[in-house]
């Protein structure tokens, strides 16, 4: 089985704290959409990154903002009008055969594709907000699969949401979770990471941004027998989060000079970063953000392996990023994970 996608890797692999400032714009359109009621939560939100995909405003389609212009007579009441989930569903629809160009589809197929969605009401009457599209052969078995994320509710916040999993001709399976995010785009890899034949699916997407580069949310699960199991990352124990390593930063005494220890390896790692600070005397001046991210699959003497990252601060705070630490992760038959080696990049 391929566990390492380009696609994956080119599409996520990119500087994290670069993407953490690119969060700081306000989902306004959306806020504008929903109406006061979601206003609050923008302000409170700010880093809110939430894509607008096929939600153009009434202007913008063409559609009555509720004024009448000049010289322009209002339609008769007899006229009909369009109902408001028959305008989402068409959204929706525009917004797929989008995504679905990313991926290479026939027009043929991608209709095959939405058909299914449509069977199964993913988009809930209209009122689901489509997220993200991936369509992929997952499994390693010649079909591609699909996984599909639908937006619910009015706050858009962590736990709104549902992810569908549509492997082979299998029937769909849904994915909630009350800690994901489901307003963003995902990144999914695939491979057998515990090397017992079977299919483990990662998937990842960020949060709000409230968390900083760190607010990211991981999860795994082994698609075996038609169904989804749950797996878990190795991690050290944290009461908030278990799918944390943690790392500490230290600065020494030399201009531009770092270094990190991860007590989970009992290993240390020097480094090159620029400062922000002058250096003094060597202190402990940062650490890790957040959790794993930016997941992607590769190879490791001759089996699947997964690749996490961790954001590392240096003495400027969270936006002083002086490094990226790469995780090597394998698991076991049984299900239990380790981190088989650590390095660091710029």
């Amino acid at each position: 089985m391929k566990a390492y996608s380009m696609q994956n890797k080119k599409a996520w692999e990119y500087n994290a704290y670069e993407f953490w400032v690119k969060q700081a714009g306000t989902p306004a359109d959306r806020a504008k959409k929903r109406g006061p009621a979601a206003l609050p939560w923008v302000i409170v939100c700010c880093g809110m990154m939430l894509t607008g995909c096929g939600e153009a405003g009434t202007e913008a389609d063409g559609k009555s903002n509720g004024q009448v212009p000049e010289n322009v007579s209002e339609p008769e009441e007899t006229e009909p009008v369009q109902a408001q989930e028959d305008i989402d569903e068409t959204s929706a629809e525009l917004t797929f055969y989008q995504k679905a160009e990313a991926f290479d589809i026939e027009e043929a197929e991608a209709a095959r594709c939405y058909e299914r969605l449509c069977a199964d009401n993913v988009f809930e009457d209209g009122t689901g907000v489509f997220s993200s599209l991936w369509i992929e052969d997952l499994d390693g078995n010649g079909q591609k699969d699909m996984v599909v994320m639908v937006q619910t509710g009015e706050l858009y916040l962590y736990g709104e949401g549902t992810i569908y999993f549509y492997m082979n001709e299998d029937e769909a399976y849904r994915f909630e979770d009350c800690d994901f995010p489901f307003f963003y785009e995902l990144n999914v890899t695939a491979g057998d990471f515990d090397n017992d034949g079977n299919t483990e699916i990662v998937f990842e997407a960020p949060g709000t941004g409230c968390g900083g580069p760190g607010d990211w949310h991981l999860r795994m699960l082994k698609y075996r027998d038609q169904s989804m199991e749950r797996m878990e990352f190795p991690s050290e124990t944290y009461e908030d989060d278990d799918r944390r390593i943690y790392i500490e930063i230290t600065q020494e005494s030399q201009a531009d000079m770092y270094s990190a220890y991860c007590p989970y390896l009992d290993e240390t790692i020097a480094f090159e970063a620029e400062n922000i600070f002058e250096p003094g005397e060597t202190r402990i001046v940062g650490n890790n953000v957040g959790g794993y991210c930016k997941a992607y699959g590769t190879e490791y003497e001759g089996r699947d392996a997964l690749v996490v990252s961790e954001y590392l601060c240096g003495e400027g705070g969270n936006v002083h990023c002086v490094g990226i630490a790469r995780f090597l992760l394998l698991w076991e038959q049984d299900g239990s994970g380790r981190i088989e080696k650590w390095w660091i990049e710029e």
